[in-house]
């Protein structure tokens, strides 16, 4: 039976559908959606910590502390929701993708903000790469051989917050090296399982003009349709063909 508490702390971490996550979660499969959430939420307590403490020993000790309670979860004794919620959502659950994600976090919090590509493209390595493999592990097991689809994840993580560099020229940078991650990688997208479709395809809209972030009554039904096709194996036509 799933615990209560553990529903609603996965509601407060992927609850926002300014963020693609969201989507990935709300568009699984009923049978993997649990898993997804679990994995989603814990992702976003890890970038929260990485990015934006500003003291630097309180975060350190933070992840430092999630890296112990994945130990406790691959030791059958999860104590925090979020783990409690993966252990429940997949009989083998994929630790070793997950504290890889707490190593890349480590290193993003002591990278400070993205100021240039070559900082973004790291981000997205050690973020969504990793990421990316330990949503594969529990929503398609048969499909899970190490890093297989990591180079799908980072591409999609070079989109990831794409708004936040304050000069415009930063931004169309980012922008054009994410639309060009994302057509190299188009053909593995084309395998992923649909939650990793779901945020190549959501990123795909975020970066294919360079555009401003997505706002607006409009963009977001937009994004709805896209992430719902995506859901059901539909990616945008140009990473269809790419």
């Amino acid at each position: 039976m799933t615990d209560p508490r553990n529903d609603t702390w996965l509601r407060e971490r992927v609850g926002d559908p300014a963020d693609d996550l969201y989507f990935a979660a709300l568009f699984a499969h009923p049978r993997t959606r649990p898993g997804v959430t679990a994995a989603a939420a814990l992702y976003v307590e890890l970038e929260a910590i990485a990015t934006r403490f500003r003291d630097l020993n309180v975060a350190r000790t933070k992840l430092a502390w999630w890296r112990e309670e994945l130990g406790r979860l691959d030791a059958g004794q999860p104590a925090h929701p979020v783990t409690r919620a993966l252990a429940d959502a997949s009989a083998a659950t994929p630790v070793q993708p997950l504290l890889d994600l707490v190593t890349g976090m480590e290193l993003i919090l002591l990278e400070g903000p993205v100021t240039d590509i070559a900082t973004a493209r790291m981000r997205a390595e050690r973020g969504l790469g990793p990421f990316a493999t330990a949503l594969v592990a529990i929503v398609a097991p048969e499909e899970a051989a190490p890093g297989r689809f990591a180079r799908v994840g980072e591409a999609a993580g070079l989109a990831r917050g794409l708004g936040a560099p304050s000069d415009d020229d930063a931004r169309a940078e980012r922008a054009s090296a994410a639309r060009s991650a994302l057509l190299e990688s188009a053909a593995l997208a084309r395998e992923a399982p649909p939650p990793l479709q779901v945020l190549v395809a959501l990123a795909w809209r975020r970066v294919r003009s360079g555009s401003a972030p997505d706002s607006g009554r409009r963009t977001t039904a937009l994004r709805v349709l896209t992430a719902w096709r995506a859901g059901r194996g539909r990616l945008p036509r140009r990473l269809r063909r790419a």
